[in-house]
Order: structure tokens, then C-alpha cells, then sequence
């Protein structure tokens, strides 16, 4: 008898080895938070890396067309003429918000043609930016002429459209730093083609729709040092 109670009392004192409802109940709540945590962290490090990555490229996008634009207006020259006494051939032949051509003493092409460049920029239909370029070919009297198929590169992928108020991919300054006014079409007229004293080029990159997406703009104004006040060489 004093057997079986010291058996009853000893297994009543025996510490549980199992786990209640409610303490279960309570583990599965700590480990939901937990895995919330965690998920919560790794999402946002995954979209944070996705949107540096996505800055990193447009800024080279951005970069690569920036400077090949602004070495290009750079070298902006006038043409002289064979007609003695007859004024030079300007620099620009067209400019506008989105586009523009002219001669140029850069070239972006190779590195063993040293005549100048008949340049145009141009946004294409999808809006990448195309650079059209024409070798001068030289006479017997030195002068140049601009004849044949130009050669096309693509500069840039897709250019984000700018804002109705501007800047524009081009902006014309004259000499005292103003802006040079457009026409109704977006465009210089004729006459103020010979005061470009220097060219704001704002190149607006975002390459996607996607929340990844993340719009970049670089901005570089261009000095024309081979041209005077007047566009005159």
C-alpha cells in the first residue's frame, strides 16, 4: 500500500515533457513574427539592390550619350567657302528642342580621318538617340564639300520625353548666356542659327515602366571655342 503510493505521488511530481496548447499556440505566433522580420528585410534589400542597379545603368546610359553629344558640339566649326569675299558656312544648319545638325571638327567615328563633319542628332520613333555622320571630302584647292550617305550610329537606348515647360534635350544660349527663343514648331529660325554661342544638353534616361525603373538626368552646358560671337569662325 505504501508502495503504490509513493508510485502515484512520484509520477504525480514527474515534470510534463511534452507542450501545452497554449505554449505551442504561442511558439507558432514568435516564429510567424519572426519569419515576417525576415521576409520584410530581404524584400526591401532585394528592391533596394534592383534600384541601385537600375540607377547605376541609366547613369551610364545617360553618361555615354551626354558625352558624345557634348564632345561633338565641342567641336563645332564653320565651313569656309571657295567664293572670295563670300561669307563662311555657319556652324548649325538646324536646331531644335530634339535635333540638331552641324559642322564639326570632332570625330567620333575613327581616328584617322582628320576633315570636318557634317552631325546630326536626332531622336528616333522609339526615341533613341541617333547620330547621322558625314565626312567632308576635300577639293584640289583645300575647300570642303558634303556629299553621299551619312553613316548612323544609335548613342543612346530610349529617351525619357521632356517635360512640357523644358529643359529640352537642347536648349541654344547666345553669347551674353540667354536662351535663344523657338518658333511655334520647336524649332531656331534661320537668322538665329549665327548667335548659338553654346548648347544646355539635358539627356533624361529611364529605360523601363517597372517599379524598377529610376529616371535619370544629367545636364551639361557646351562651349563652342571655335566659334566667335556671331557664329563666324
Amino acid at each position: 500500500m505504501i508502495g503504490r503510493t509513493r508510485r502515484a505521488a512520484a509520477f504525480e511530481q514527474r515534470p510534463d515533457a511534452g507542450l501545452s496548447l497554449a505554449e505551442l499556440l504561442v511558439a507558432i505566433m514568435v516564429f510567424g513574427l519572426i519569419m515576417t522580420i525576415v521576409s520584410t528585410t530581404f524584400i526591401s534589400l532585394t528592391k533596394a539592390t534592383s534600384q541601385s542597379r537600375a540607377i547605376d545603368g541609366n547613369t551610364r546610359v545617360a553618361s555615354n550619350g551626354l558625352n558624345a553629344l557634348s564632345l561633338a558640339l565641342r567641336g563645332a566649326r564653320t565651313i569656309p567657302v571657295e567664293t572670295v569675299g563670300a561669307a563662311d558656312i555657319p556652324a548649325f544648319s538646324s536646331a531644335t528642342r530634339e535635333s540638331v545638325k552641324f559642322y564639326s571638327a570632332a570625330n567620333l567615328v575613327n581616328t584617322t580621318t582628320t576633315v570636318p563633319r557634317q552631325i546630326e542628332f536626332v531622336l528616333g520613333p522609339d526615341r533613341s538617340l541617333v547620330e547621322r555622320s558625314l565626312a567632308a571630302t576635300v577639293n584640289a584647292k583645300g575647300f570642303y564639300a558634303f556629299s553621299g550617305t551619312a553613316s548612323s550610329r544609335t548613342v543612346t537606348t530610349t529617351m525619357a520625353t521632356a517635360p512640357s515647360t523644358g529643359p529640352w534635350l537642347f536648349t541654344y544660349l547666345d553669347a551674353a548666356g540667354a536662351p535663344l527663343s523657338f518658333d511655334a514648331a520647336g524649332a531656331l529660325a534661320a537668322d538665329d542659327l549665327g548667335s548659338i554661342a553654346a548648347v544646355q544638353v539635358t539627356v533624361r534616361i529611364d529605360a523601363t515602366s517597372t517599379m524598377t525603373a529610376q529616371g535619370v538626368t544629367l545636364q551639361n552646358t557646351v562651349g563652342l571655342p571655335n566659334l566667335t560671337f556671331g557664329g563666324s569662325k
